[in-house]
């Protein structure tokens, strides 16, 4: 360990060299790789964590990079995981960084965080979100949960020593399919900054046994006004969490089968439906001739009450264009909607 490095830390009375030689020892797992985990990664390889695993199967997009700043215009070809795991080795040789350019989930998230230290939840999936907090509950893995949304950001560490420790589902019992996404309804990019420097904050915090770690709180924060909030969370979550585990797929649901059209059947049948793309501007492909574009952001159910033929709408993986189409027959039961089943992924 290159002493030097590190000397800024290392001569905090409270931080010291004991401090630093357990981050050197530590393994830490980043679920998401974007305007979080993109935040959080340089400054615990900066700091000197051993090692550093990055999980992320997305490629950057033009419009990340407003918030994800550690990507270019040039890095569209490949994942991020890859891409910030490149960046964290250029910062620091010391640190082992292992990329894993593909999404977690139930089938994969034991080989990816069983025996590491710490998680830290950076995605913007909330079914994500529960997969790894459950997960972690369940097998006793400190987890450093963040999220953001417009103008706020939430921060919390949950210590998951035993069942009786506070967790997510403490503070949102149940998983919210409706909450909409940063690219639905947009997002200030320095939230993303100061809510991924709270949780690199906790990280290291626990690691190096300095300080209180936000146990049992939640930590609220809106840029606006510059306005914090710290909320105590009680255990009032009963259920047993290894049955919920067991039972839960966290597979995002879309839309009911029925309102789903696969793109095999949609090729072959393409002049009897209007194609109509709901990804933001700068998402925007064209997957046939005369698609219509309407970003999901601007949509009015009114809009598409009088085709004459059934709509089909597409966003980038079918869960927007799924709630769109689930929303609009609650609304409109004589329209005909559907959702093009995985949208433009199955390209």
């Amino acid at each position: 360990m290159d002493q030097g490095r590190y000397i800024r830390q290392t001569t905090l009375t409270e931080f010291g060299v004991k401090g630093q030689e357990e981050l050197s020892k530590a393994s830490v797992v980043i679920i998401g790789c974007g305007g979080l985990g993109s935040i959080v990664g340089p400054y615990l390889a900066g700091a000197g964590v051993g090692k550093i695993k990055l999980v992320d199967g997305d490629k950057p997009q033009l419009s990340n990079l407003h918030r994800q700043v550690f990507y270019t215009t040039n890095n569209y070809n490949e994942s991020k995981a890859i891409l910030l795991k490149r960046h964290l080795e250029k910062l620091n040789p010391e640190t082992d960084v292992t990329a894993f350019d593909f999404h977690i989930s139930k089938n994969n998230i034991s080989e990816l965080i069983h025996e590491n230290d710490i998680v830290v939840e950076c995605s913007d999936n909330i079914q994500c979100k529960y997969l790894v907090n459950d997960y972690c509950h369940l097998y006793h893995i400190p987890l450093v949960y963040g999220s953001i949304y417009k103008f706020e950001g939430h921060v919390s560490f949950f210590r998951n020593r035993s069942f009786e420790d506070v967790h997510l589902r403490d503070a949102f019992p149940e998983i919210q399919e409706d909450i909409p996404t940063c690219s639905e309804v947009g997002v200030v990019n320095t939230i993303a900054g100061i809510i991924g420097l709270l949780q690199a904050n906790e990280v290291i915090k626990y690691l190096a046994g300095l300080g209180n770690p936000l146990v049992s709180e939640l930590l609220i924060y809106n840029v606006l006004d510059n306005e914090q909030v710290k909320l105590k969370l009680k255990k009032n979550w009963k259920n047993d969490i290894s049955n919920v585990y067991e039972k839960t797929n966290y597979e995002p649901q879309t839309c009911h089968p029925d309102f789903e059209l696969d793109i095999g059947f949609l090729r072959k049948n393409l002049n009897q439906f209007q194609i109509v793309s709901i990804l933001e501007d700068e998402e925007h492909v064209d997957i046939f001739d005369d698609t219509i574009h309407q970003p999901y952001s601007t949509i009015k159910a009114d809009d598409w009450v009088n085709f004459t033929k059934p709509v089909v709408f597409y966003c980038t993986a079918g869960i927007r264009s799924g709630h769109l189409v689930s929303n609009l027959r609650n609304k409109n039961a004589s329209g005909k909607f559907y959702s093009l089943k995985n949208g433009i992924n199955t390209f």
